[in-house]
């Protein structure tokens, strides 16, 4: 049921010139709904009055429409945009009211309306009240006119009364939320104040027993006249918190690129891609509460609302633990779809190229990358790398590594798979491969080293210019060029052990130097008394002599690798070196210890060692 209070308004048939002349006070329209009340405020006309604020809330107070903010009415008043506003967002239903009160004027009623669902003031109600306090002299159908209009406002009802008639009036209302309880409270002049005994009989027959208001009471006992005074507070229940995901990564920090110590940002280590190891714990979901019970007014429990839960947001290669942990099941990367589950992905996809947008890429699992591999920009895998076009400038490690296109190094790019690499063409680049290496086209100025085999095929098949170096077998079409420029084959030698070789070599010559060096001086000051050596000294020998022992435990360890090395390579099958083409003059070749620098063009042939010597017969 919709109320709507108008203000007045010209009412008199002035024409439209007139009214422009004339001063119009402000008016206002309170509509109250079953769920909210609006207030519409329109602005005065020339110099008329505008609305007053103290009018709009008298109006209010009389339909018991109370729960307004103060401060926007004054807000929604000054505005006077002469549209309806939404001033009190919902209206808890409240029981309808009144009052009696006994003046030396007269007996006055004040009734009103009940909001929302709240139940009218009954008239048997109002007369037992008056009964009981001896005021009988009214009129039955004056009284029923006025509890139906409930005005609010006090009408006399009664003409006055003898002194020892007037009794006084101690009403209690408790709302249906049972969180609190209102007392009104009259007393006529010539009666005595109310007791503090008399209130809590009061309260204690309407059956409110719990959150007492003691300093509320006192105050009413110190007056005779009060109304709608909070006399008991319930204990509120608490609502239950909701449960709520805890993330042990953090998917914001993906893009975010990377702060270097000297307070620059490289935006070349940009976190495009949230990389989780198998058995890391991902999310932990807190679980909801149940809520604080409250006590109302009654001392009844108020029931609390419990707090929602939360699904864990499963997705793909994750598990749940003991229904509230999320952990990754495989080693790869965060991803959030739309639907909020969260997956773990073993292959990072890139649509486009390893630039600026994603930064460098650092993965256990497997990359595809759509496009290219920029110069500068890096791509380490766990897994596989597949490049759908080629790799310009860029690094790559991986285990295996196919580029649909080719992998131009710009004399800076390096290239390694621990198992083998796949490419178009090769162009200035250094590639490595434990394994082998393939490529459909051609080699040129490049450095290719690879365990097992390298294999240059297709119509060109091409090797020119650069080193190439593999433990077993060389195949290619063609090799060199009529100009003679130099290229460098090596088979029957592992060229990574060859490079740990020479490394060890020359660091054992470091180590030996640094070995004589500190012998030399343990040797002068054990000849010493130790103990009558300044404590730096002291100090000293005890370096030197921990430091002694660590070169030695080193050397012997790099001279048991460096055994190991030569076995190995000892015991390489005979290498070849095969060309289905043409081998240019110019060409170096290595097979084992056997060197060969060619003079003559060889064609259709497979070059081995024989006796010692490199030698060549038809290709099979």
């Amino acid at each position: 049921m919709n109320r709507t209070i108008c203000s007045p308004k010209l009412t008199n048939s002035c024409s439209v010139a007139q009214v422009a002349e004339r001063a119009v006070d402000g008016r206002y329209q309170i509509t109250a709904t079953d769920t909210a009340v609006f207030l519409s405020v329109w602005p005065p006309i020339n110099n008329g009055l505008p609305v007053a604020k103290a009018a709009v809330i008298q109006d209010l107070t009389s339909r018991n429409l109370l729960s307004f903010d103060s401060d926007f009415l004054s807000t929604v008043i000054k505005e006077a945009a002469g549209t309806p506003v939404q001033i009190i967002n919902s209206l808890p239903s409240e029981d309808g009211r009144y009052q009696i009160t006994a003046t030396d004027v007269g007996v006055f009623l004040s009734v009103w309306l009940p909001v929302n669902s709240g139940v009218p003031v009954a008239k048997a109600a109002v007369m037992k009240e008056l009964a009981e306090r001896n005021l009988v002299e009214y009129d039955s159908d004056f009284l029923s006119t006025v509890i139906k209009e409930a005005t609010g406002t006090p009408v006399l009802i009664m003409n006055p009364v003898p002194a020892v008639q007037l009794t006084s009036s101690i009403r209690v209302r408790v709302g249906l939320s049972r969180l609190e309880a209102r007392m009104d409270i009259m007393v006529p002049p010539e009666a005595p104040l109310v007791t503090r005994a008399q209130l809590l009989d009061k309260l204690a027959a309407a059956g409110v027993v719990f959150g007492i208001d003691e300093e509320a009471l006192t105050a009413l006992t110190e007056t005779r006249c009060a109304a709608n005074v909070i006399v008991a507070r319930a204990v509120p229940a608490r609502s239950g918190e909701n449960a709520y995901l805890k993330f042990y990564v953090d998917p914001d920090s993906q893009g975010r690129p990377e702060e270097l110590e000297d307070g620059r940002v490289d935006f070349k280590e940009i976190n495009s891609f949230l990389c989780v190891e198998e058995g890391q714990l991902l999310v932990e979901k807190i679980p909801a509460t149940a809520g604080i019970e409250g006590i109302d007014v009654y001392g009844k429990p108020l029931p609390a609302k419990p707090g929602k839960d939360k699904p864990m947001p499963v997705g793909k290669n994750v598990i749940v633990v003991d229904d509230w942990r999320l952990y990754a099941a495989i080693n790869g990367h965060l991803h959030i779809f739309l639907d909020k589950r969260i997956n773990v992905l073993p292959v990072i996809v890139i649509d486009g190229d390893v630039d600026y947008n994603t930064g460098n890429i650092e993965f256990k699992g497997s990359v595809l990358v759509r496009g290219s591999i920029q110069s500068g920009f890096s791509v380490k895998a766990g897994g596989n790398v597949e490049v759908c076009d080629s790799i310009c400038g860029g690094t790559v490690e991986a285990a295996s590594i196919v580029v649909h296109k080719g992998i131009q190094g710009m004399n800076r790019g390096i290239v390694k798979a621990r198992e083998r690499i796949v490419a178009n063409f090769i162009e200035n680049a250094a590639v490595y491969a434990d394994e082998e290496i393939v490529v459909s086209d051609a080699v040129m100025n490049s450095t290719l080293f690879a365990g097992s085999r390298i294999i240059v095929e297709g119509k060109r098949g091409l090797i020119r210019g650069g080193r190439i170096s593999a433990g077993e077998v060389i195949l290619a079409v063609t090799v060199g060029n009529k100009s003679g420029i130099v290229t460098e084959l090596e088979v029957a030698a592992n060229p990574f052990l060859k490079e740990e070789l020479l490394s060890l070599r020359e660091k054992i010559k470091k180590d030996e130097l640094l070995y004589d060096e500190l012998k030399l001086a343990l040797t002068y000051l054990g000849s010493l008394d130790i103990q009558q050596l300044p404590a730096a000294k002291q100090e000293m020998h005890k370096k030197n002599e921990t430091q002694f022992k660590a070169v030695i435990e080193r050397m012997e360890s790099m001279r048991q690798r460096i055994t190991n090395i030569e076995m190995v390579l000892g015991s390489l099958k005979p290498g070849r070196i095969k060309a289905s083409g043409t081998i240019y003059p110019g060409t170096k070749m290595a097979i084992g210890s056997a060197v060969k620098t060619l003079k003559d063009t060889l064609q259709f042939v497979s070059l081995y060692v024989q006796a010692g010597e490199i030698t060549f017969g038809s290709l099979r």
